[in-house]
């Protein structure tokens, strides 16, 4: 294993440790066989762009993280390609970052090819809950703190900033001092079933109110079944509001 830890500058080290946020100057170890110091240093390149176009889709700012090459033990018998190599990989999303797997193959001279993993550790603020937050409960902008952790094993999307929780409520109970996922909120409740509602119908610039009943719970934008009281028609509205749905022309 050859691990990589680096930002700003490079550490290299026999499992050699770099953490990145910048590119990337890689000192070889000349413990290290030439086909291992190409497939590492190729790699390392090759991964730490996959992290930067990551983390520039992602808007991630200020991220550090740490890589770890792995590499079969044949490796060390493999002469030195004459070429740069030709690596190949799946393209890098969040679920797949503490696991890159790699086909790195030399094309010239004794032409040879080898699987190598990269493990990425990665860094960046998130947004965590300072104390419990129950089911159901609005996000407390008192309650929520930006913390350093490493995402790379989160099985969802971190959320980068306290303003991206505003009125969302807590699917779950909310542990302190976790990553809060962007899965783990939703939209208040504004409509709830059995409760009497105003349906807002628009046709140009006619607008119509009437009087209704939610046989739902919705949120904003949802499409419930909502009774008409005067005509007791049962129609699809759309929740535009607390206690208000809109509906096409009726």
């Amino acid at each position: 294993m050859f691990s990589l830890f680096a930002k700003r500058k490079a550490n290299f080290r026999f499992m050699a440790s770099l953490l990145l946020a910048t590119p990337l100057l890689v000192t070889a170890h000349p413990a290290l066989s030439a086909a291992r110091q190409q497939i590492n240093a190729q790699v390392i390149e090759e991964a730490g762009k996959a992290i930067a176009a990551l983390a520039q889709r992602s808007g991630w700012h200020d991220y550090r993280y740490t890589l770890n090459v792995f590499m079969p033990g044949n490796v060390a018998a493999l002469p030195a390609c004459s070429q740069p190599l030709r690596i190949s990989g799946a393209p890098l999303q969040l679920k797949n970052l503490a696991r890159q797997n790699y086909r790195v193959a030399c094309d010239s001279g004794t032409s040879w090819q080898s699987a190598v993993t990269v493990k990425a550790d990665v860094y960046l603020s998130v947004v965590m809950a300072a104390r419990e937050i129950a089911r159901g409960e609005v996000m407390p902008p008192d309650g929520l703190v930006m913390k350093r952790y490493n995402i790379s094993n989160l099985r969802g999307e971190p959320l980068l900033s306290r303003e991206a929780t505003t009125g969302l409520t807590a699917k779950r109970t909310l542990r302190p001092w976790k990553p809060i996922l962007r899965t783990q909120l939703e939209q208040p409740l504004l409509v709830k079933r059995g409760q009497a509602v105003t349906i807002i119908s628009q046709t140009g610039e006619i607008r119509a109110q009437t009087a209704g009943v939610a046989l739902k719970d919705g949120r904003q934008h949802e499409t419930i079944k909502v009774q008409n009281s005067s005509s007791e028609r049962v129609i699809d509205a759309i929740v535009a509001g607390p206690g208000q749905v809109s509906v096409g022309a009726q």
